[in-house]
């Protein structure tokens, strides 16, 4: 067996930094609906989460440590999350009272979707869109990378 084939498949992966992470992985995992894939933690201090979008993707979280050559400042990211479904997603966290910053909209470029902030400030846009569809060959459109599924 290829040894490749337990793992995600090879995508870009945002790392969100937080002064509060094991709260902001219970709010990705509890009220947004990540899966928690992996922790790693020395004396409280969250060095590295995983966390799986079930639809695919995949977000790691760690506690923010001023000064070092990866600090990036908590709550300055903006991510976009793919969903087949951003209407039952969108009731389920205004159930959940998510700060929602833009409703649930339609767009002229073919996306359903809506926004929320985390508790530390960053961005959410969760919706339809998936980029535009690849080049297949003799110039036809062919959009078939299926990533999901994993979490």
């Amino acid at each position: 067996m290829d040894p490749n084939k337990q793992y995600p498949p090879a995508s870009v992966v945002p790392g969100l930094q937080s002064r509060k992470a094991a709260q902001l992985i219970e709010y990705l995992t509890g009220t947004v609906g990540f899966t928690e894939h992996a922790r790693f933690e020395e004396h409280g201090v969250v060095l590295h989460a995983e966390l799986l979008w079930p639809e695919g993707g995949m977000v790691m979280v760690s506690s923010h440590a001023e000064g070092t050559l990866w600090a990036r400042e908590p709550g300055s990211a903006q991510l976009n999350v793919y969903t087949h479904d951003p209407d039952a997603l969108y009731a389920r966290l205004k159930a959940a009272d998510a700060s929602i910053i833009r409703d649930l909209q339609d767009t002229d470029y073919g996306d359903r979707g809506f926004a929320i902030n985390d508790p530390d400030g960053n961005l959410w846009a969760f919706g339809m869109y998936r980029g535009q569809p690849l080049p297949g060959a003799n110039g036809t459109e062919v959009q078939d990378i299926n990533f999901e599924g994993h979490a």
